[in-house]
């Protein structure tokens, strides 16, 4: 009977009870200083159970309590819970810990069916100061439950650090009602600014700790405690009082009002009602609806969909903006962006922590807000620290912006508001839903004038255009836009608006007329050609909205001069490909120092595709294809950068010179290269042709 209430039924280990028996006996306490804990807990075992029954649950903890004691042979094992496992072992040092556990993570591959059920191990090393054996497990359990929530690490040791941390979480435990009744739970703001404008739009409003003992309490403590006793509704009430208190004030000072964005836990919903609490605090100090949105983590929209699906809609019911924080942070995104109506998109941090050293980020970046654009969903993305994001951000049409580029989080004690709250510095809050208007164009699909129909489509020449006292000014042009406005002989945007903000040309004053027949048109929709630097421009525009003395449109436009109607395309292709097969390869050099064959008719490879780098390119194509006492000769005729000099010595619209073809079959064959600059977009560029010299006619030779 004493062996049965001390071992697993299931696996055949040691149960809780046995394991504890073991710590407590005369042997193992001889052994102290030297004993090890690991703790184990298998993550998402409760989907494996309900995928596969308990059956199969059972057959994978038996599964992988073998895989256990196959690399800990030596070592005493229990398994304390459902899906629970404790090792205890003497003299492993942190690498044989972290071997054997890492084989344990791909042994246990073997089991889950393809699921992928994580282990998440917590070590405690014995140190001697333990008073109860107990205490050795308790410190592993915190050392595995301390990286429950962090994705990327399955392996935690205990140390001094969560030594401290476990400390304070206790202290956080038996100091908190002291906190709420003394106010040490302050709020921090930290701006949100709009990319259009650069000018601050929001605020998301932190919690913090300041303790007179502790100092500044970690809310990556605090929180997660408060969730565990269920008291984190108190905090986001106490926090919520505060932000509309400090709006309060900002009204009646007369300084500028942005809205403040509030955080809600999951348990919020739960432990009270949450909406019928903010109501009180905004009636309390009589603050518009419009001022506060709430935010909800995306952790927390994974469970109880239908519940929060319902509170969510009555929040929007009363006019709450509704904001998805971090998303992508690890959870079930897309799923949630179906299930739940969301206003305002915040995209985590960690996607821009590796803009500059992985390519996908911008990738991501862009289709996520492409994505959003296309659900209706606005977005705003965290953790902004560089110029350069920030311009990224707002090519691809992100519509607000967080990070220390605009700031650190401040309580509002540390705000010049003359200054930080005057129009100079913050958006004027009648202006919001005009932007958000503008905001809802996505600037990276292909119909942008186009109403939400849930298609994706390829990208045009867009730009949002502003009209004010009868000046058309471009406040966005995507890449395709600028290219256009090169093609009419713009050198850039601001060029373009400085003649469209200071001429009365006619074209212009029919550019203005276009806009303004969209916005009195039942559709708000305009069409017109207008020729532009000798050149046929064609305007689709679409009306977006009105706020009294300016007005927004986006415009596509195209010039219909480079680029024909379809037929007329056709004609020109068919005659391009006549005079392209009179050679038998033609080549693009650009200045920039690369290349690309764009026609090839010939028995040779087109050299671009293993590197586009001119001289590399040009020193390959010469061992390939060019006579061996020709190749020197022929590398110095290839040097694009002395191309116009050349040029401009000879009196000649371009260079030609004959070498003798080194492919096999030709026989020293002497072929004709030919080069021909021309300059376009504020560049100089390099046609290459080529072709036998036996065919070309002797007149022509001369």
């Amino acid at each position: 009977m004493e062996k049965y209430d001390n071992i697993d039924e299931l696996t055949g280990l040691y149960n809780l009870n046995g394991i504890l028996n073991h710590l407590q006996s005369h042997e193992t306490r001889d052994a102290e200083g030297s004993i090890v804990i690991i703790y184990l807990n298998v993550m998402n075992f409760k989907s494996f159970n309900q995928r596969y029954g308990f059956v199969g649950g059972n057959e994978f903890l038996r599964g992988l309590a073998e895989e256990i004691k196959g690399l800990f042979p030596k070592e005493l094992i229990a398994r304390t819970a459902g899906d629970q496992f404790i090792i205890l072992a003497n003299s492993l040092d942190e690498k044989e810990i972290t071997d054997r556990l890492t084989m344990l993570s791909e042994a246990s591959a073997r089991h889950d069916k393809g699921l992928r059920l994580h282990i998440k191990a917590g070590i405690y090393q014995q140190t001697g100061d333990e008073t109860d054996p107990v205490i050795m497990i308790d410190r592993a359990k915190t050392a595995c439950d301390d990286i429950i929530r962090v994705y990327d690490k399955s392996i935690n040791f205990y140390d001094d650090a969560l030594s401290k941390k476990n400390e304070l979480r206790h202290y956080v435990i038996e100091n908190f009602e002291n906190a709420f009744k003394n106010r040490y739970f302050k709020v921090y703001y930290q701006k949100e600014v709009r990319a259009l404008t650069g000018k601050v739009c929001g605020y998301e409003a932190l919690a913090r700790w300041q303790d007179p003992v502790m100092g500044i309490i970690s809310p990556l403590i605090f929180i997660e405690v408060l969730e565990d006793v269920h008291l984190i509704h108190k905090l986001d009430l106490c926090i919520i009082d505060m932000v509309c208190k400090d709006l309060r004030d900002d009204i009646n000072s007369g300084y500028a009002v942005e809205p403040v964005s509030v955080n809600l836990s999951q348990l919020d919903f739960e432990l009270c009602d949450i909406m019928a609490e903010i109501d009180k605090c905004r009636d309390r100090y009589d603050i518009p609806v419009e001022l506060l949105h709430i935010e909800v983590t995306e952790s927390a929209l994974t469970t109880g969909a239908d519940f929060l699906d319902q509170q969510i809609k009555k929040f929007r019911q009363a006019g709450y903006e509704i904001w998805m924080d971090d998303f992508g942070s690890g959870y079930s995104s897309l799923n949630n962006l179906k299930t739940f109506d969301i206003d305002v998109l915040k995209i985590d941090m960690d996607f821009l922590r590796t803009f500059d050293t992985n390519k996908k980020t911008q990738v991501i970046l862009a289709m996520i807000v492409n994505m959003a654009k296309e659900l209706g969903i606005h977005t705003l993305a965290e953790g902004v620290e560089t110029k350069e994001q920030y311009e990224f951000l707002r090519r691809i049409g992100c519509e607000k912006l967080q990070g220390y580029l605009f700031g650190k989080p401040m309580p509002v004690d540390d705000f010049n508001r003359a200054v930080d709250c005057s129009l100079d510095v913050c958006e004027d809050f009648s202006l919001a839903s005009y932007y958000d208007r503008i905001g809802e164009v996505n600037f990276l699909g292909n119909t942008p004038l186009r109403d939400k129909s849930f298609e994706v489509f390829n990208n045009l020449p867009l730009a949002i255009i502003e009209l004010q006292d009868d000046i058309a000014q471009c406040i966005y042009a995507n890449r395709a836009y600028l290219d256009y406005l090169s093609s009419l002989g713009f050198a850039s945007l601001s060029e373009a608006n400085s003649i469209y903000g200071t001429t009365n040309h006619p074209d212009i004053v029919e550019f203005t007329a276009c806009l303004k027949r969209a916005q009195a048109s039942p559709d708000h929709r305009s069409y017109s050609d207008i020729v532009t630097n000798g050149n046929t421009a064609s305007h689709k525009v679409r009306f977006l909205f009105d706020s009294g003395d300016r007005q927004a449109f986006a415009v596509v436009s195209r010039n219909t001069s480079i680029h024909e109607e379809s037929d007329t395309a056709e004609s020109l292709r068919v005659a391009m490909a006549h005079v392209f097969n009179q050679y038998f390869r033609v080549d693009f050099f650009d200045e920039d120092g690369t290349v690309d064959n764009i026609f090839l008719n010939a028995d040779q490879k087109s050299v671009s595709d293993y590197t586009r780098d001119t001289k590399e390119a040009v020193r390959l194509y010469s061992e390939m294809y060019i006579y061996p006492e020709d190749k020197e000769r022929f590398k110095k005729f290839y040097d694009i950068t002395t191309v116009r000099d050349r040029i401009e010595n000879t009196k000649s619209a371009y260079v030609v010179d004959y070498y003798r073809s080194a492919t096999p079959g030709d026989n020293g064959r002497m072929q004709m290269y030919m080069i021909l600059p021309f300059y376009y977009n504020g560049k100089w560029k390099f046609i290459s042709l080529c072709r036998y010299a036996d065919e070309i006619r002797d007149d022509a030779l001369k």
